[in-house]
C-alpha cells in the first residue's frame, strides 16, 4: 500500500495566520513582541503615512506623476482652479482601487537592536510556518521568557501590507555582514500554489544598521538624534510597504496607548524601551511611557509561592496626614495592636504572611492543595488611588489632586496580566472588570470606615499588574484566538486568590479608618445630646413664657394643654426622625436575614397556607368513600399514608408562612422594652417545627434574678437569633458523629449588662477562622459551599447598633458566642 502526503495551499496557510491578527493594531504589537524576544533593549515603530485616505485634491505635479502610474487616478480627478479634484461619482470599485493605490505609498518600520538573525535562523525558523522553536527554546540568551510560541508571527507582516523587507545583522557577526530578505505577500493569494511553492528573496549583504537608519531618516532630526544615542551593531529592521489599512491620528494614538499597557512596567526593571514616531508629524509621540505611580494611597505587593501555598504581603500606607494624627488623634491608637498601631502607621510599610487557604477561607484538603499547586506561583502588585473625597468623611486624609489621579487611572487603571513581562489582553482594558470589582462594590456600598470589612474598592480606584510565567503557570493557557486566557480551573483559582488579596487590603483600610469614624460618631452623639439639652432649655423658657401669657388671658385648662402639646411636638420633631431611620434600618436587616423579601409574595404565601383546608376536605372525602373496615387493609394503607404526609408537609408550610408574614409586623418595628424570657418563648415557638424535624433541642435558661430595663427593636433580636439558629442547623447537618443535638441560650444580668451565651454542640467554628475568630463577622466571609457570608455580619451589626458587644468564645465542642447589651440604670 502506497502512502500519499497532505498538501497545504498557500492561501489556506495565509488564512490560518490572519485569523490571529484581526486588526492592524494587534499585528503591530506582535512585531514589537518579537523585538522583545530578540533581547532588544530598544524598539522603534516608525510610521511613514503619506495618505490616511483618498485625497480630495492633488497638485498638478502629483496628478501628472500618479496618473502615469494608475489609470483610475487619471479617470477620477478633474482640473479645477489649478488643482485636480476628486469627482463625486459614486463607484465602489473605483474607491477600492484608489484606496489601494494611495495606501501603497505608506509604510511602517519595526526596528530593534536585538540579537538579529543568522542565515540558519532565517532559513529554518523564520521561513518555517508554525515552527515550535520558541516553545522549545523559550528562554532567550539574556534570560527573557519568549512571548511567542505558535510560530505564525510573521503573518503580522502580511496583515499590515502587501510587501515586506528585512535587513538584519546577527549578534555573532563581527565582519559587518548581514542579510536582506523580501517578500511579496500577494503570492499567497494564488489558489493553485501550495505553501512549498511560495518563495522569498534572500541575499547576504554588507550592512551597517546605524548608518542605514541615519541615511533613511536624515531629514527627521528628532528620530535621527535618538538613533545616534543607541547601539545598532546588531539587530533587525523590517519595512512593511503598500499598507492595507488607513492610519490616521486616532489609530496611531490607539497603538501608542496599547503599547503603554503592553510593554513591561518600570517596576519590573526590564531594559526594554519602545519609541513610536510619525514622520509626517515629527513632534508627535516619542517614548512609550509605562505605568509609574508616585502618588497613591496604598501600595500592595503580594508574592504567592505554590510550593508551600504561602502568600507574603508588603503593604505601604500613604493615605493619612501623620502630623495631624499625632497632634489631634493620638488617643485613638491607645492599646492598639500591630499593624494598626501608631508606630506602624508612621513607618508606613509593614509585611504580613498568610497561607492561601487562610485568605480564601478554604478547608485544607488534598484537593484544595492540588488545586492551588496547579495554579503555580505568581506576583501581584497594585495601587489604590481614591479620586475624590466626600465632605461628610471625617478622616485626616492627605490632600489629593483629583484631576491628575483620574487621568492616571484612565491611562493605566485596571488589573492587568503580564506573562513573562508582556501584557495579556484584554484584562484591565477600559471596561474590562474581569475580577468583578464593580459588582462587589455595588453589593457593599458602605464608606471606608463605617464598618470593618464592609467597604469594597471600585474598579476606577485601582491599578495593578499580575505577573505570571509560561514556566511557573503552565495551566494558564491562551485561548486559540489569543483573546485572553482559557477560563479553566487554574484561571478561576487565580481570580479567587487575587480578590482575596484585595480583600486583605480592604480589611486593613477599614480597620485603620474605623476608629476615626467611631470617634466622629461619639462627637456627633455628644453634640446631639448638647442640642437636646439646649432644646429642652428653650422649651422650658417657652413654656414659662406661654404660661405667663395664658394667665394674663385667662385661658381654660384644655386650651393650655393644647398650647403646650404643640410646643413639645415641634421641639421633638427633629429627634423623632432619627428613631424612624433606625426603625427602617432594623426592618431592612430583618428582611435580609429572612433571605428574601417574603412580604412581596404575601398573596401567594397566604394562598399556600389556605390549601390546608383542601387537605382536610380530601381526608373527609376519603373517609366517607372508604368504609372503616376497608381502611385497615393493605390496599388502602397507601392512601392513608399519603394524606398524613400531605398534612405534615402542610404544617411546615403553615409554620413558615406564619413566621414570614409576622416577622415584619408593625408592632415589631417599634423600639420597646424587651423581656427576654417572653421573647425566647416566642422564638422557641417560631422554630419548633423546623428544629423538631432536624431532631434539635432548643433549651433556654433564664438566670436573671432582678428586674431590668432594655429597649430595642424586636426585629433586631430576630435578626440575631434567627441567623444563629440557622447556622446551628447547618452545623448539625454537617456533623459526622452521632450525638444529641442541642442549642442552649442562657441569659443573665452581669453588672450593667444583659449577658446572653449562645452555644450548640455542632461542628463548631471552621479551623480556617480560628487564627482570627472575628473574621466571621466580616461581610462575605463564609466557609459554606453555598454561603453568602452575611448572616454573622448582620449579627455583629445589630449588636453594635444596639450599643452591645459580641465575641466568639473558645469551646471544646461546637460553637459558643457571648453577647452583652447595656441595660438602663433606674
Amino acid at each position: 500500500m502506497s502512502k500519499i502526503p497532505f498538501k497545504v495551499s498557500a492561501r489556506t496557510a495565509k488564512l490560518i495566520g490572519q485569523e490571529n491578527f484581526s486588526n492592524p493594531e494587534g499585528a503591530t504589537i506582535e512585531l514589537v513582541k518579537n523585538c522583545y524576544d530578540a533581547d532588544a533593549k530598544n524598539c522603534l515603530v516608525v510610521y511613514d503615512i503619506l495618505f490616511d485616505n483618498v485625497p480630495e485634491t492633488i497638485s498638478a505635479k502629483d496628478f501628472k506623476t500618479y496618473s502615469l502610474q494608475n489609470e483610475t487616478v487619471k479617470a477620477s480627478y478633474k482640473l479645477k482652479g489649478g488643482k485636480y479634484s476628486l469627482s463625486k461619482t459614486s463607484n465602489e470599485k473605483r474607491t477600492i482601487e484608489l484606496t489601494s493605490f494611495f495606501f501603497s505609498f505608506n509604510s511602517i518600520y519595526i526596528i530593534d537592536n536585538g540579537e538579529g538573525m543568522t542565515k540558519s535562523v532565517i532559513q529554518n525558523q523564520w521561513m518555517e510556518i508554525g515552527t515550535g522553536n520558541k516553545e522549545i527554546n523559550y528562554i532567550s540568551d539574556d534570560g527573557r521568557i519568549k512571548t511567542g510560541a505558535k510560530g505564525i508571527g510573521r503573518f503580522a507582516l502580511d496583515r499590515l501590507g502587501y510587501f515586506a523587507e528585512m535587513w538584519t545583522v546577527p549578534k555573532d557577526k563581527k565582519t559587518g555582514k548581514g542579510f536582506y530578505w523580501s517578500m511579496d505577500w500577494k503570492q499567497f493569494d494564488n489558489a493553485n500554489k501550495s505553501i512549498s511553492e511560495i518563495q522569498a528573496d534572500f541575499e547576504e549583504k554588507d550592512l551597517n544598521l546605524k548608518s542605514f537608519l541615519q541615511e533613511n531618516f536624515k531629514t527627521h532630526a528628532r528620530l535621527n538624534d535618538f538613533i545616534k544615542t543607541k547601539s545598532f551593531s546588531n539587530g533587525t529592521i523590517i519595512k512593511i510597504s503598500k499598507l492595507k489599512d488607513s492610519w490616521n491620528d486616532t489609530s496611531l494614538r490607539s497603538v501608542f496607548k496599547s503599547l503603554e499597557a503592553l510593554i513591561p512596567p518600570k517596576e519590573l526593571e526590564i531594559p526594554f524601551a519602545v519609541n513610536l514616531y510619525e514622520l509626517q508629524k515629527p513632534k508627535s509621540f516619542g517614548e512609550v511611557e509605562t505605568a509609574y505611580f508616585n502618588d497613591y494611597d496604598y501600595k500592595v505587593f503580594a508574592a504567592y509561592n505554590a510550593k508551600d501555598l504561602s502568600i507574603s504581603l508588603e503593604v505601604t500606607r500613604s493615605e493619612l496626614d501623620l502630623k495631624k494624627i499625632k497632634k489631634d488623634f493620638a488617643y485613638i491608637f491607645k492599646n492598639t495592636k500591630k499593624p494598626f498601631d501608631l508606630r506602624t502607621l508612621q513607618k508606613k510599610e509593614f509585611t504580613l504572611s498568610r497561607t492561601a487557604n487562610e485568605i480564601l477561607k478554604w478547608e485544607e484538603t488534598n484537593y484544595s492543595k492540588a488545586t492551588l499547586k496547579r495554579l503555580g506561583s505568581f506576583n501581584f502588585s497594585f495601587y489604590f488611588l481614591k479620586n475624590q473625597v466626600s465632605q461628610k468623611e471625617d478622616y485626616p486624609y492627605l490632600p489629593i489632586n483629583s484631576k491628575e489621579r483620574k487621568e492616571i487611572i484612565e491611562r493605566f487603571g485596571g488589573i492587568k496580566i503580564y506573562r513573562d513581562s508582556f501584557r495579556v489582553r484584554p484584562y484591565g482594558d477600559t471596561g474590562n472588570d474581569w475580577l468583578k470589582l464593580g459588582e462587589r462594590a455595588a453589593v457593599s456600598p458602605a464608606g471606608p470606615g463605617q464598618r470593618i470589612g464592609d467597604w469594597k474598592v471600585r474598579p476606577n480606584q485601582i491599578a495593578g499588574l499580575v505577573s505570571i510565567s509560561r514556566i511557573e503557570n503552565p495551566n494558564l493557557l491562551d485561548k486559540s484566538d489569543r483573546g485572553g486566557l482559557q477560563e479553566n480551573e487554574s484561571f478561576e483559582t487565580l481570580q479567587k486568590l487575587l480578590k482575596a488579596i484585595i480583600a486583605e487590603f480592604e480589611l486593613d483600610r477599614t480597620k485603620i479608618l474605623n476608629p476615626f469614624y467611631l470617634d466622629a460618631r461619639v462627637k456627633e452623639e455628644k453634640a446631639r445630646a448638647e442640642e437636646i439639652r439646649n432644646e429642652a432649655e428653650k422649651l422650658a423658657d417657652k413654656i414659662l413664657l406661654e404660661r405667663e401669657k395664658i394667665e394674663e388671658k385667662g385661658k381654660k385648662g384644655e386650651e393650655e394643654k393644647t398650647t403646650y402639646k404643640k410646643l413639645i411636638e415641634k421641639s421633638l420633631e427633629k429627634f423623632e426622625k432619627r428613631d424612624d431611620e433606625d426603625a427602617e434600618i432594623a426592618q431592612i436587616r430583618t428582611l435580609a436575614s429572612l433571605g428574601l423579601i417574603v412580604s412581596s409574595f404575601s398573596h401567594e404565601l397566604k394562598e399556600a397556607r389556605n390549601n390546608f383546608s383542601d387537605i382536610e376536605d380530601l381526608e373527609k372525602t376519603f373517609n366517607r368513600i372508604v368504609p372503616d373496615e376497608k381502611r385497615k387493609s393493605i390496599d388502602f394503607k397507601d392512601g392513608i399514608n399519603s394524606i398524613e404526609r400531605l398534612k405534615l408537609a402542610n404544617e411546615k408550610i403553615v409554620h413558615w408562612v406564619d413566621y414570614s408574614l409576622t416577622a415584619i409586623k408593625r408592632d415589631k418595628r417599634k423600639r420597646e422594652a424587651i423581656k427576654f424570657d417572653k421573647y425566647f418563648l416566642s422564638l422557641i415557638k417560631n422554630w419548633k417545627t423546623v428544629l423538631k424535624n432536624s431532631n434539635i433541642e432548643l433549651d433556654v435558661k433564664n438566670n436573671i434574678k432582678k428586674s431590668y430595663v432594655y429597649r430595642a427593636f424586636e426585629m433586631d433580636m430576630n435578626t440575631i437569633f434567627n441567623n444563629l439558629i440557622s447556622n446551628s442547623i447547618d452545623a448539625f447537618h454537617n456533623l459526622r458523629v452521632i450525638r444529641d443535638r442541642k442549642i442552649v441560650i442562657a441569659f443573665s444580668v452581669v453588672k450593667d449588662n444583659i449577658q446572653i451565651i449562645y452555644s450548640d454542640n455542632g461542628t463548631g467554628l471552621s479551623s480556617i477562622l480560628k487564627r482570627d475568630k472575628d473574621e466571621i463577622f466580616l461581610p462575605f466571609i463564609t466557609t459554606k459551599k453555598e454561603g453568602t457570608g452575611l448572616g454573622m455580619y448582620l449579627v455583629k451589626n445589630v449588636v453594635s447598633d444596639n450599643n452591645g458587644s459580641v465575641e466568639i468564645i473558645d469551646s471544646p465542642i461546637g460553637f459558643k458566642l457571648k453577647i452583652n447589651f447595656p441595660i438602663r440604670k433606674k
